[in-house]
């Protein structure tokens, strides 16, 4: 089982992130991080190598599975991925209504 870390946006350039195993408490957070981009690269650093894979999630969105290693060195790419991502299912969910 992959931990989740799930990314949420207080506001501008003020971020937080939590680890959660499963459905259970969350077992660490950070918070006022300044980008999507410092969240992943912090929470890969937190995870460190106890793991090959995390699930990603916005505010509760599902993003996908990616690789610590990814997290931490390709972050900003990974982050623009996740962005674009991200606004592709609020688009599909805004034509849905």
């Amino acid at each position: 089982m992959n931990p989740n870390v799930d990314i949420t946006k207080v506001e501008d350039r003020y971020f937080n992130y939590s680890v959660r195993f499963g459905a259970g408490e969350e077992c660490y957070a950070r918070q006022g991080l300044r980008s999507i981009a410092e969240c992943l690269h912090d929470a890969a650093t937190a995870v460190g190598q106890a793991f090959r894979d995390i699930d990603l999630s916005y505010e509760g969105t599902e993003l996908g599975t990616y690789s610590v290693p990814t997290m931490e060195h390709d972050t900003l790419l990974l982050a623009e991925l996740l962005s674009e991502r991200l606004e592709g299912i609020r688009r599909s969910a805004d034509q849905r209504h």
